[in-house]
């Protein structure tokens, strides 16, 4: 939206909660310019369709890559798909340097595009003098030593998650209400960089209301995103009148997850898979 673009919106799938790659070619005008790829939660987009329709139509691939940092799709590391892929090193991200992020790009111009875009646009022959504008998100050596220090654990991270995942899967299995994360795909075993619940429509109660006793339990949560066509700031922007996501809406409304810490233990995991069971028995 800063840049003068235009987002348009595909459905989240219900099983990898990711987007639905069957339904981008139809949303494609000449207008398109590119497609933004978002892994979500632990399991890649399932990008081979995706990089077919991005080499037909012609159309940059932007790749978040900030939960799944770690991850693979089909043998081959999430972040090298697209144009430009991004990471975050928020606290709860794989890699952490306690805030910032990076993007990276195999288009040397377009790479120096962003280093400038990065150090407030200076000219390089005379500093304090735009020719564009710019920001100052500068990474800083400190946050930068941070970052490479776990980059080098960051497989044991990656193994700690998958079991993590397993055993609330283990411990989760036989409570009633709830669908739990799908372990795999075709294309990828699940990194479980949160674990997620979502809430049978049977149940008479919503996300909200699940977190709200968890709290009262002693178990922290958080929601799962809100769509974006449903969001005010694009209301009030006249984005998306009368669109319906049901899958999308459905998520926000009745899903959310449990604690997913690396350093969380196995004994504090039994204590917040007896709170979900007794929330939903």
């Amino acid at each position: 939206m800063r840049s003068g673009a235009t987002p348009v919106l595909v459905d989240s799938d219900p099983l990898t909660w990711n987007m639905i790659p069957s339904q981008v070619e139809a949303r494609i005008t000449p207008s398109t310019r590119a497609i933004m790829v978002v892994h979500l939660y632990g399991l890649p987009v399932d990008m081979d369709p995706i990089l077919d329709i991005a080499a037909r139509h012609n159309l940059a691939i932007i790749e978040d890559t900030a939960e799944v940092i770690g991850q693979t799709y089909r043998g081959k590391n999430c972040g090298s798909f697209g144009d430009i892929s991004t990471f975050s090193f928020y606290p709860n991200k794989h890699v952490t340097t306690g805030e910032g992020g990076m993007l990276c790009t195999d288009d040397a111009n377009l790479a120096e595009r962003c280093r400038s875009f990065r150090d407030m646009c200076f000219l390089k022959s005379q500093r304090f003098f735009h020719e564009d504008l710019g920001w100052n998100y500068r990474f800083s050596n400190v946050h930068a030593a941070l970052g490479l220090a776990q980059l080098e654990r960051l497989d044991e991270t990656v193994a700690t998650k998958r079991r993590m995942g397993r055993r609330y899967t283990e411990l989760l299995g036989d409570v009633p209400g709830i669908e739990l994360p799908i372990p795999q795909t075709a294309y990828a075993e699940n990194i479980y960089w949160v674990y997620g619940i979502t809430i049978k429509d049977e149940v008479p109660f919503d996300a909200k209301e699940a977190m709200a006793r968890l709290a009262k339990l002693g178990v922290g949560t958080r929601p799962f995103f809100w769509p974006m066509h449903e969001q005010p700031v694009f209301h009030d922007m006249n984005l998306f009148p009368g669109e319906s996501y049901p899958s999308a809406e459905r998520l926000a409304r009745r899903g959310f997850y449990i604690p997913s810490g690396v350093a969380l233990s196995g004994g504090e995991m039994d204590r917040v898979a007896a709170a979900l069971k007794e929330v939903f028995a």
